[in-house]
C-alpha cells in the first residue's frame, strides 16, 4: 500500500501553485509569502534581486549558521501555461484528482519546494549540529538567469558546504549529470536600399544565412567530436532557432538577427560557440560574400548559460541513495538545469525530484501523490542525518 502525502505537503504545494510566476512575471508575490513564512518561525532570509527589481532569489539558512549546510534548491518560474489547452483545473488553481495533484508547476517544481518547505521550517529551532540553506531561484526557464547572481552569496558559506541536491523532477532517481547550455543572439547589420539595385546595399539577411550555414557546418563536426553515450543524441548539438530580418520583399533589409545555441558534453567549453562565430565573420565565410560582410557589423550577445553537470563523488552519489532508497544507479538527464552552476562553488551536486519531466511543460501538468509521498520520505531520512551530523565527502 503506498502512504498517502501528508495534508501541509499537499496545501503547501497548492499554495505556491496559486501564485502565476510565469517566466516573463515577476516572482516576488510568492517570494514574498515564503519570506514571510520564513520569518514568522524565525528563520533569516536574504533576497538576491534582478537588476530591475521586477524578481527574486532567496537564500534562507534554516538551523544554526555555524554548522556544516547541505543546500536545498529549486526554481520558483514556471513555463507558460494556456488556459485554454488545460481540461483538468485552471493552471494556477490546483486539483486533487484520481491519485494525482494538477496545476502548473507541481512538478517542475513547485512540488518538491512545497514538501521542503513544509518539512524543514519546523526544524529551524531543532538543527544542533547541521543547517539545510534553501536557495530558491528565478527564470532558470529562461536559461537559468537567476541563479548566478546567488553565487556570490552563497560562495561566502563554501567553507561549510557539503553538497547541493537540486529538487528538478526525476521521479526520485539520481541525476548526476546534465548537458551544458549556452545561448546567443547575433545581430548583422549591413545598408539598406532598393532591392532593383543589390549592389548598392549591404544584404543583412544574406550574410546571416551565410553564418547560419558555418553553424550548421560546425554542428555536424560537433558530431564527429567527443561522443558520451550516457547522453541522447551522445555528442554537442547547435540549433539556430529564431530568426527576423527585412520588413518588405522589395527593400534590401539592413538588419537581420538570429538566437542560437549549444549543448555541450562534460569537459567541453559552451563558449567555444561564440569563439565559431566571431572567427567566422567575416573572413571565415564563402569567399565570394567576404567582400560584403567586410563592409558590415556584426553584434554578438550571450542570452544565456549554465555549465554541464558531470557528479563523480561516489561518497555523495551513495549518501543520496539512502536518502531515496530507490534505484541508487545514477542516471544522466536530457535536460540541462542549475545543477552545475552549484556544482561550481566545489561541492558535490545532484538533481533528485518528485515528478516526472515528461509532464512538466505540458498542459494538466500534475504529480503524482505517490511520488510526493516518495520525496517526503526523502526528506524525513534527509533529516535524520541532519540531527547526526552531516559527513563530509570526497
Amino acid at each position: 500500500m503506498v502512504a498517502m502525502p501528508t495534508e501541509e505537503s499537499l496545501a503547501m504545494i497548492e499554495r505556491l501553485i496559486a501564485f502565476d510566476t510565469t517566466s516573463s512575471l515577476s516572482n516576488l508575490e510568492l517570494i514574498d509569502d515564503i519570506k514571510a513564512m520564513l520569518e514568522a518561525e524565525g528563520i533569516p532570509c536574504t533576497l538576491v534581486h534582478n537588476k530591475e527589481g521586477t524578481k527574486a532569489n532567496l537564500i534562507a539558512e534554516i538551523g544554526p549558521q555555524d554548522t556544516p549546510a547541505i543546500i536545498v534548491s529549486g526554481h520558483t518560474d514556471v513555463v507558460p501555461a494556456d488556459s485554454a489547452q488545460w481540461t483538468v483545473t485552471p493552471p494556477f488553481q490546483a486539483r486533487r484528482l484520481d491519485g494525482r495533484l494538477y496545476g502548473r508547476g507541481s512538478a517542475d517544481m513547485k512540488g518538491f519546494i512545497g514538501i521542503a518547505l513544509s518539512k524543514l521550517i519546523p526544524l529551524h529551532h531543532q538543527l544542533k549540529t547541521s543547517s539545510v540553506i534553501l536557495a530558491l531561484s528565478f527564470d532558470e526557464e529562461l536559461g537559468c538567469l537567476g541563479a548566478p547572481l546567488m553565487m556570490p552569496n552563497l560562495r561566502d558559506l563554501a567553507p561549510r558546504l557539503r553538497g547541493a541536491i537540486i529538487g528538478e523532477p526525476t521521479e526520485m532517481r539520481i541525476g548526476n549529470a546534465h548537458k551544458g547550455h549556452i545561448a546567443a543572439r547575433a545581430t548583422i547589420i549591413g545598408k539598406g536600399g532598393h532591392s532593383g539595385y543589390p549592389e548598392r546595399g549591404i544584404n543583412a539577411i544574406d550574410l546571416a544565412a551565410e553564418l547560419i550555414t558555418h553553424l550548421r557546418r560546425f554542428g555536424i563536426q560537433k558530431r564527429l567530436d567527443q561522443r558520451d553515450s550516457r547522453f541522447d543524441p551522445p555528442y554537442s548539438t547547435v540549433h539556430t532557432g529564431l530568426i527576423q530580418g527585412g520588413s518588405a520583399l522589395n527593400k534590401i533589409p539592413d538588419r537581420c538577427t538570429f538566437d542560437f545555441e549549444m549543448r555541450t558534453l562534460p569537459d567541453q567549453r559552451p563558449d567555444e560557440l561564440l569563439d565559431q562565430v566571431r572567427e567566422a565573420f567575416p573572413d571565415g565565410l564563402a569567399e565570394d560574400i567576404q567582400p560584403l560582410a567586410r563592409q558590415a557589423s556584426l553584434e554578438l550577445e550571450c542570452t544565456g548559460q549554465y555549465p554541464q553537470l558531470n557528479e563523480t563523488c561516489s561518497s555523495y552519489l551513495h549518501w543520496i541513495a539512502e536518502l531515496t532508497q530507490g534505484d541508487a544507479t545514477p542516471m544522466p538527464l536530457g535536460f540541462g538545469c542549475e545543477a552545475g552552476l552549484f556544482a561550481q562553488l566545489g561541492i558535490p551536486a545532484v538533481v533528485c525530484g518528485p515528478g516526472s519531466i515528461h509532464q512538466a511543460h505540458l498542459p494538466d501538468e500534475y504529480i503524482t501523490l505517490d511520488q510526493i509521498s516518495a520525496c517526503e520520505a526523502f526528506f524525513e531520512r534527509l533529516i535524520t542525518h541532519l540531527h547526526a551530523g552531516l559527513p563530509s565527502f570526497n
